[in-house]
């Protein structure tokens, strides 16, 4: 009997070793074909996109919360705010599926009309920001539980693969194009994480004499290739970065089954090789370089420890990412914003 489990857990622990051996494999030659394709796509510089002379970015789903009332989850939602354009960058997690989710909730406390929103940019579709695990099996989006209607009379999508919405025809916006006068999607960056592959797309924002600011949902391209395809097609020079860069180091804020999926599943090289923070270093060194006007972290997906670290480094340059604080770069959309504190 003794002899027969030994040989049972010996076959056990050989079949979970060939697996994992398997599936590293598999996603080995995911990574190499995400590598492959990024590097051997060549998009046109986009030329003059035009400029905007305000742009105010308010979050409104988001790890940490500005005030009390305001609701704080692990996912990200912006409203995104130019001379010309209001739009929903994202549409939060609502993981506990509640009833009004915390976008809605803080939409709500924030006085955001959604009738006013006349773009809806989705960066990519993971359950933390197209509205949770439903929406992200059906390549769609909610703000809540129910799929509302916009009400914009002018209201477009613009989605990174191919996603449907009640009463819209979500452009897919797989390749780089103007969105809008100083809009531009950078189209998507391909990536293969352990928990599968990822098309992930960034909104910049072209702001007058300043440069671009790139507004960034979860930063799984990851930077290095985020720079990489930025400087493939602008002329103005980068002088911001605001939103998720996906640091989650010493661990992640998602755990599912007792397993950190931010950092283990949806980051690093592999299930066995993590992010680390060396590589924060190596990263944040080539964000160093472009001598940045305003950059900011999300907390949704970076831990405190890396927001310390940003925030020290940058100093003066650094706003912190807070559900209903209004980040003003340029000139403010509105006169109640621009004297909001923007930090």
């Amino acid at each position: 009997m003794r002899r027969s489990f030994v040989w049972g857990t010996g076959l056990l622990v050989a079949v979970v070793a060939i697996g994992l051996a398997a599936f590293e494999f598999r996603h080995r030659q995911g990574v190499e074909r995400a590598d492959r394709a990024f590097a051997s796509y060549r998009p046109p510089r986009l030329g003059d996109f035009g400029e905007t002379r305000s742009l105010t970015i308010t979050p409104l789903v988001d790890y940490h919360r500005g005030r009390p009332g305001l609701v704080g989850e692990v996912g990200l939602s912006y409203l995104v705010e130019t001379d010309e354009h209001r739009i929903l960058f994202d549409v939060g997690h609502n993981a506990r599926a509640q009833s009004p989710s915390p976008l809605e909730h803080n939409m709500r406390e924030l006085g955001v009309d959604t009738a006013s929103i006349d773009t809806v940019f989705i960066s990519h579709n993971h359950l933390d920001h197209v509205g949770g695990m439903r929406r992200q099996q059906e390549r769609s989006f909610s703000m809540g539980n129910e799929q509302v209607p916009f009400s914009h009379p002018y209201i477009r999508a613009f989605v990174p693969v191919a996603m449907t919405y009640p009463g819209l025809s979500p452009i897919v916006a797989d390749k780089p194009m103007p969105i809008g006068p100083g809009l531009a999607t950078t189209g998507t960056v391909p990536r293969q994480l352990v928990l599968g592959w990822i098309d992930e797309q960034s909104l910049a924002v072209n702001v007058s004499g300043l440069g671009v600011v790139l507004i960034v949902g979860c930063g799984h391209q990851p930077i290095p290739n985020l720079l990489r395809r930025y400087d493939q097609l602008f002329d103005e020079p980068l002088y911001g970065i605001m939103g998720g860069l996906h640091l989650p180091v010493p661990q992640g804020r998602l755990r599912m089954v007792g397993l950190d999926v931010q950092r283990v599943l949806a980051s690093g090289d592999g299930l066995f090789s993590p992010l680390t923070m060396v590589e924060i270093e190596e990263q944040l060194a080539l964000l160093r370089e472009r001598d940045l006007g305003v950059i900011g972290v999300g907390g949704h997906d970076s831990s405190d420890e890396v927001i310390a670290l940003f925030a020290g480094e940058f100093g003066e340059a650094y706003r912190y990412v807070r559900v209903g604080e209004p980040i003003v770069i340029g000139q403010a959309t509105d006169p109640r914003l621009s004297r909001a504190q923007a930090r």
